[in-house]
């Protein structure tokens, strides 16, 4: 998607018809390189922006393509994909194109089509999720000819679906489509939808074509699952790369950094290459590997000798030649960005447009608004003195305005508390600073400082940079503000009483550490790090998570060959003390992703502690999540993984151990994505499973499925247990917030008849607090004397 060429950007310009500088016909820009000369007020010292119009639109990570009058994108409603061009000016709907029924987002994805419109010839070229490129009259949006990559070329489908995104080369209509027998990249008459020529083998992912001058030659480069090729406009090979073993770059838009370079995301980071005219023929050669960009779907752009973009969400700026880092900055955070008359144009954090210097001093915002609820994968788009923007379920246009006059500063909203008063001390302390600061941090033996409704985080310590992660933010991490002339840096919030926050710091943008100052910590949600944890007045913590003090029950291992899985289950049986006896049989618990259960959990001391008081004696079996989790847990294998429990599980169980007999004397449990599993074979099952408890469920994958099962499932009367956290994952840049996910899905089974406990606990996301409520879920699914 990242067209560039050796000539001066200015040149080029001035070599353009005025129309089509203005314009932003491909995803990247009038060269298909991030950049434009559109002789706009950003070019200027004092710009501002304002939000022209927003209007609803549907899911799709489709950028936004414009010819000036028509800002031109795809979306998805119940009804299926659409192509769509709305008026520039006002966002009015001029014309819709269906490309077919609409895409079900699979093991995370959202609905909707993937690629990016691009407009040529007085076309739309728009290539659907399932490989069909049609091609559109830009005027009217009627067809004029369509061709299924998969059907005439053998293009194999990626998992996600196709992606790449159509190009424009003087006649020709380019595209990748995977296909073997020497058709991995094919093109098309522009007019007429013939073919011209294909070239090469390897299948795709999620590429695209772009067309770039290198050694004093226009190219087509093209990046596989083989590795990156140079081909003429013809589609004569001019050069080949091969990827090293184990080498990918399976989500990489190639981009052109001057002097005959370009670059590829390839993890870690990225790989610069070069190209030199050789002889009678062209020779291409790595560079250098950085580690300053890379870790996002972000394509970068060129401006005088350095490259800007992003490392995950950090923006930073790179030298062309060395691949050496010359800045990084955490705001604006973000996803996307274009250069536009020399200013960083950026799609940045909570919906938020910015223009920013492009200059190797650091980064310099110059304006900002907020068009969106939330960003996006989406890159920014910029036609009509407009910049065009989109999320998953809505699209922006934001002009250039006068820029307002900066309101006087208040100071730190922390200024008024008594952290905020030996804040001010601090700062007119002169040398005294490190004496204050040591004497503050030996009065406080514990962080964060809790002060009545406000908690000021402090970390101390020989770093560039702090950033406070933390349930209580809802997104990305936010800097930490820092004491000039000191190792100290602080932030401060307001926070309601009575709940559990857990926190971390990230120093120098990269290590994760908890709070060395504060010895409460807890395990994360994912891998081995840990959390620091703190309360406010008023939270309890129960204690059935604690080393119990009577008998203990058994635990055991083996391992289950599941034939509908095609892989392998290491099955840890939790039995209770009574099971020695001898006697009776026990009704089985299953846990989803129950290894996790066990040790971040702490599941086995509340079986310890509650089985015979509060909870009928059961058998307990963890059921470890898979390496690729998402599959089982509401993605494309949730159904074959609840299947596996009923028809290979559960009869191994009864093979080994006294398993209960009968209709839903069983139950399953699940937390987070897991919890779609739980409820569905609860749902699906209830001959066999009883009732079904979930925590913090996410409805992104496998949401649509589980809601329609609920409403239409004939099983009734089921014993349901779902909670989730006041303060729960949520991230808007990304569309989730589990907290409404879970408050929607407790609506649907109370409206389908269900009976449902749990709800709303005064607490947030983390194992700290989930399994502080295994008491209400055992008592739920099998209460004592039951």
């Amino acid at each position: 998607m990242n067209v560039s060429h050796r000539i001066p950007a200015l040149i080029l310009a001035l070599a353009l018809p005025v129309a089509a500088v203005a314009d932003w016909p491909h995803i990247r820009g009038p060269q298909a390189d991030g950049t434009t000369l559109a002789q706009s007020e950003l070019a200027g010292e004092s710009v501002g922006l304002k939000v022209d119009w927003k209007i609803d639109l549907g899911s799709a990570y489709s950028g936004i393509v414009s010819d000036g009058d028509k800002a031109v994108t795809m979306f998805a409603d119940d009804s299926g994909d659409w192509l769509g061009a709305f008026e520039a000016s006002s966002g009015k709907e001029l014309w819709r194109y269906k490309l077919g029924d609409i895409t079900q987002g699979e093991d995370g994805a959202d609905d909707g089509p993937l690629s990016n419109p691009t407009l040529g010839h007085g076309h739309v070229y728009a290539l659907g999720s399932r490989g069909v490129l049609h091609a559109v009259r830009l005027d009217n949006g009627k067809k004029s000819w369509s061709k299924s990559l998969a059907d005439d070329f053998g293009g194999k489908t990626p998992h996600f679906g196709f992606t790449t995104t159509p190009l424009i080369v003087d006649k020709l209509v380019v595209v990748q489509a995977g296909g073997d027998e020497g058709r991995s990249i094919v093109a098309l008459d522009a007019k007429s939808g013939e073919k011209r020529w294909t070239h090469g083998e390897g299948s795709i992912d999620y590429q695209s074509p772009v067309l770039m001058t290198l050694g004093g030659k226009q190219q087509i480069v093209a990046v596989n699952s083989t590795g990156i090729t140079g081909l003429d406009t013809g589609g004569r090979q001019l050069w080949t790369l091969a990827f090293e073993e184990g080498q990918r770059a399976n989500s990489t838009t190639p981009a052109f950094i001057g002097n005959d370079r370009f670059l590829i995301n390839s993890r870690p980071g990225v790989i610069a290459y070069e190209v030199r005219k050789s002889g009678a023929g062209f020779e291409a050669a790595e560079l250098y590997r950085s580690d300053v960009l890379g870790q996002s779907y972000a394509a970068p752009v060129y401006h005088e000798g350095h490259v800007y973009g992003f490392r995950g969400k950090v923006l930073a700026c790179m030298n062309a030649e060395t691949g050496e880092r010359v800045w990084r900055s955490r705001p604006p955070g973000g996803d996307g960005l274009i250069l536009v008359d020399g200013k960083l144009v950026i799609f940045a954090a909570k919906g938020n447009v910015v223009i920013a210097d492009a200059t190797t001093d650091g980064y310099k915002e110059r304006a900002v608004v907020q068009a969106l609820e939330g960003s996006s994968l989406t890159w920014p788009s910029f036609a009509g003195g407009r910049v065009f923007v989109r999320n998953l379920e809505d699209m922006a246009a934001v002009s250039l305005a006068a820029k307002a006059a900066e309101a006087a500063s208040g100071g730190d909203a922390a200024q008024s508390h008594a952290f905020g008063e030996w804040l001010t001390q601090l700062a007119q302390s002169g040398e005294r600073k490190g004496e204050m600061i040591d004497a503050f941090m030996a009065r406080h033996e514990r962080m964060p400082v809790i002060d009545g409704e406000w908690v000021h985080f402090v970390y101390r310590g020989d770093v560039e940079e702090v950033a406070l992660a933390g349930s209580m933010l809802g997104g990305s991490p936010e800097p930490m503000h820092r004491v000039e002339g000191t190792d100290l840096f602080h932030l401060s919030y307001k926070l309601p009483e009575g709940l559990r926050f857990e926190y971390s710091f990230q120093t120098n943008y990269s290590d994760w550490t908890h709070d060395p100052n504060n010895d409460r910590t807890v395990p994360a949600i994912f891998g081995d790090n840990k959390h620091s944890e703190f309360f406010t007045t008023g939270y309890q913590q129960d204690s059935h998570v604690e080393v119990p003090d009577g008998p203990r029950g058994q635990l055991e291992t083996f391992t289950l060959t599941s034939k509908i899985l095609g892989y392998d289950k290491e099955i840890k049986v939790w039995l209770p003390p009574s099971y020695a006896e001898g006697r009776g049989s026990y009704p089985v618990l299953v846990v989803n992703d129950g290894h996790t259960w066990l040790d971040k959990g702490l599941m086995q001391n509340s079986l310890d502690n509650l089985v015979g008081d509060r909870m009928r004696p059961v058998i307990a079996a963890f059921v470890p999540s898979h390496r690729q989790w998402w599959l089982e847990a509401g993605g494309t294998r949730t159904e074959d993984f609840v299947r596996m429990q009923v028809d290979e599980l559960l009869p191994a169980l009864r093979e080994r151990y006294r398993v209960a007999e009968g209709e839903r004397v069983h139950a399953v449990m699940g937390t987070r994505y897991y919890g779609i599993s739980a409820a569905m074979a609860a749902l699906l099952h209830d001959e066999v499973f009883g009732g079904a408890a979930i925590q913090s469920v996410a409805l992104g994958m496998g949401g649509d499925r589980l809601i329609e099962e609920i409403t239409t499932s004939k099983a009734k009367g089921l014993r349901m247990y779902l909670d989730w956290n006041r303060f729960d994952e949520k991230d808007i840049d990304r569309g989730y917030d589990t907290a409404a996910d879970s408050r929607r899905l407790a609506g649907v089974f109370e409206s389908s008849g269900h009976a449902l406990a749990g709800g709303e606990r005064s607490d947030s996301a983390g194992w700290s607090g989930w399994r502080n409520r295994t008491d209400e879920i055992l008592a739920t699914l099998f209460p004592a004397g039951s």
